[in-house]
């Protein structure tokens, strides 16, 4: 029996490829936001690509008590800063220019 594999429109590998884009940028951006002591929180972000589902976050727990606690008081950075970075940037943009950009390659 054959085996099919599904095949991504130029379109949609575009929109993949800005995906990644824009996930690299929010995920700077919530580094920059969010509140940290010794850095290692931030170094459990990430920023994943699954068919054109862009997901963007922290793998550890202590992210996400600092991103939803309002009561904290932070030194540097603040709650919701994954929030906030969602309202910030707009993934639009990033994928037309990115589409834009692999049209004129061909």
């Amino acid at each position: 029996m054959a085996k099919f594999y599904p095949l991504q429109t130029q379109l949609e590998a575009s929109i993949a490829k800005g995906l990644r884009k824009a996930g690299r940028k929010m995920l700077k951006r919530m580094r920059e936001l969010s509140p940290s002591d010794s850095g290692a929180t931030d170094k459990t972000g990430f920023a994943a690509v699954d068919d054109l589902t862009l997901q963007v976050g922290f793998t550890s727990h202590v992210a996400a008590v600092q991103n939803e606690n309002l009561d904290y008081r932070h030194e540097n950075g603040q709650a919701k800063f994954a929030e906030t970075t969602v309202d910030e940037i707009n993934i639009g943009p990033i994928l037309a220019e990115q589409h834009q950009q692999d049209k004129l390659r061909g």
